[in-house]
C-alpha cells in the first residue's frame, strides 16, 4: 500500500490538518494564574516538558538529531518525517509563543496525556502526547489541537481496564445505534434526531483530535473494534447494536459485524473507507501514466486496518443484517487536486466500491447523498437520520416476527428517489 499516495489522495479531503502547526485555538482572555497542577515526574510528564520547552522558543535551536531521538520510528515514518516535524515545531513556536501549562483535562495515564495550555495568541488549545511504554518512552503521538468540550449531562468516562473512553448515551429503546466516527466525525446533528426514536450512543475515539478519552497512537481496526466492545459492555450497553460508522468508522464497524455478528442488529455506512480504494485508484493512476510515490518499507496503521478487513472477508460471508451504505454525491473540488486530476475516475472507483458492500447483505441499500461531501453528518444529517431510523425499524421488525427472522429482510426504499442508487 502506496501510504503517501493515500495520504495525498485521500486524506487532503478528509482528514483534519496536520497535528502541530494546523490547531485552530479558541480564542479568549488572557491566561489566568498558572495552576496549581503540577506535570508528574513520568515518561509522559518529562516528553510533556519538553514539548513546552520546544513551544517557548526551544524549538528554534532543535536538530533532526534532536527530534529523531526524542519520537519514535514508526511516528517518523508513517505520521511527520522529522525535517517536516521540525519546521512545524518552528512555525508553532513563531505563530503560538509563548506558551502556559493549564493544568490537565483529565488525570494523564503511564503512556498519555491531555494538556490543557493557553498560547501568546490569548487562546486555548490542548496538547495531546502520548509515549511508548518501554524505554525509552519515545512520543508516539503529538497533537496541537482543540482543547477537549466539556463533558455533556449525558457523559461519562467508561474504565475498560487502565484507560478511560468517553461515552455519550441518550434515548431509549431498541436496538441501541452506536456511532462510530473517522479521524474526526461531528455527530451533532444527528444524536438528538435519532434519540428521540430509540436510545443512541456516540463515543470520543482515543485516537481522534479533541477526544475526551485517554489518548493513544492511531489505533488499527481490530483495536477499535477491541475498544468498542470492552467499552460498551462496562457501560453496561443492551445488544444487539444497529452500528454506524462514518468514513473509517465504516471499516470499523464492519469488521466489529464480521466478527461479533451476533452482537449487530444493523448497519448504515456513511461514505465509508474501502480497504481497496487506494489499490484501485493506484492501479487507475498507472494506466494514465500518472507518477505515484513509492511505499514506504513498513505498513502504517491504516494499511494494517485494510489488511484485517480483507482478512475478515475471506473468513466468511458479510453478516446476513439490514443494510445501507451511503455516498457523497458531490464531486471534489478539482482545486483541491493536482491540475489535470481524474476527479470523474475518483469518484466512480469510489461508488462503485460503496455499491460493492451493498450487494454483500440481502436486499442492501445504496444511496446517494445527492448534496453532500464526505461530512454528509453535517451536510445532510436528516438522510443519515432517515437512514438509521429505517435499518432501527427493520431490526425491530426482525427481533418481533419469526417470519422475518427466517427470511431475507426487505429494506424499504426512501421516497426521494433523486437520493437513491439501488445496489440490487
Amino acid at each position: 500500500m502506496r501510504r503517501q499516495f493515500v495520504f495525498l489522495v485521500v486524506a487532503l479531503l478528509f482528514l483534519p490538518g496536520l497535528p502541530i502547526a494546523a490547531a485552530r485555538a479558541q480564542v479568549g482572555g488572557p491566561a489566568p494564574s498558572t495552576p496549581t497542577v503540577e506535570i508528574p515526574a513520568s515518561p509522559v510528564g518529562d516528553q510533556l516538558v519538553w514539548v513546552l520547552a520546544q513551544l517557548n522558543g526551544g524549538a528554534m535551536d532543535l536538530t533532526e538529531a534532536n527530534v529523531q531521538a526524542r519520537f519514535a520510528p514508526a511516528f517518523l515514518t508513517h505520521v511527520l518525517p522529522a525535517p517536516v516535524l521540525l519546521d512545524l515545531l518552528r512555525q508553532t513556536t513563531a505563530q503560538y509563543a509563548p506558551v502556559t501549562f493549564a493544568g490537565f483535562a483529565f488525570p494523564p495515564t503511564a503512556t498519555g496525556a491531555v494538556a490543557n495550555i493557553y498560547l501568546g495568541t490569548r487562546g486555548q488549545a490542548a496538547i495531546y502526547v502520548t509515549v511508548e511504554p518501554e524505554l525509552p518512552h519515545r512520543m508516539t503521538r503529538l497533537d496541537l489541537s482543540e482543547a477537549p468540550a466539556p463533558p455533556s449531562p449525558t457523559g461519562r468516562r467508561v474504565d475498560i481496564g487502565g484507560r478511560a473512553l468517553y461515552l455519550d448515551c441518550r434515548g431509549s429503546g431498541g436496538p441501541s445505534v452506536v456511532l462510530e466516527g473517522g479521524i474526526s466525525s461531528d455527530w451533532a446533528a444527528v444524536q438528538p434526531a435519532v434519540a428521540r426514536f430509540t436510545r443512541v450512543c456516540s463515543y470520543d475515539r482515543p485516537d481522534s483530535p479533541g477526544s475526551r478519552s485517554d489518548p493513544v497512537p492511531q489505533r488499527t481496526a481490530q483495536e477499535v473494534v477491541a475498544d468498542l466492545r470492552s467499552m460498551l459492555t462496562a457501560a453496561g450497553e443492551s445488544r444487539p447494536f444497529v452500528l454506524v460508522g462514518h468514513s473509517l468508522g465504516g471499516l470499523y464497524v464492519q469488521l466489529f459485524a464480521y466478527q461479533h455478528p451476533d452482537e449487530v442488529a444493523g448497519l448504515v455506512l456513511v461514505d465509508p473507507t474501502h480497504e481497496e480504494f487506494s489499490t484501485r485508484l493506484a492501479d487507475m493512476l498507472l494506466a494514465l501514466g500518472t507518477p505515484i510515490p513509492s511505499a514506504p518499507p513498513e505498513p502504517d496503521t491504516d494499511d494494517v486496518s485494510f489488511m484485517q478487513m480483507r482478512e475478515a472477508r475471506t473468513s466468511g460471508p458479510f453478516p446476513s443484517v439490514p443494510l445501507i451504505v451511503l455516498s457523497h454525491g458531490r464531486s471534489a473540488d478539482p482545486s483541491e487536486r493536482p491540475p489535470g486530476w481524474p476527479i470523474a475516475e475518483e469518484e466512480r472507483i469510489w461508488r462503485e466500491l460503496h455499491a460493492e458492500i451493498a450487494r454483500m447483505a440481502p436486499n442492501g441499500r445504496h444511496i446517494v447523498a445527492e448534496e453532500s461531501g464526505h461530512d454528509i453528518p453535517q451536510e445532510q444529517p436528516e438522510l443519515l437520520v432517515e437512514a438509521i431510523q429505517t435499518i432501527v425499524n427493520v431490526a425491530r421488525d426482525a427481533r418481533t416476527s419469526a417470519t422475518s427472522a427466517a427470511s431475507p429482510t426487505v429494506i424499504p426504499v426512501p421516497s426521494s428517489s433523486d437520493r437513491i442508487n439501488s445496489a440490487n
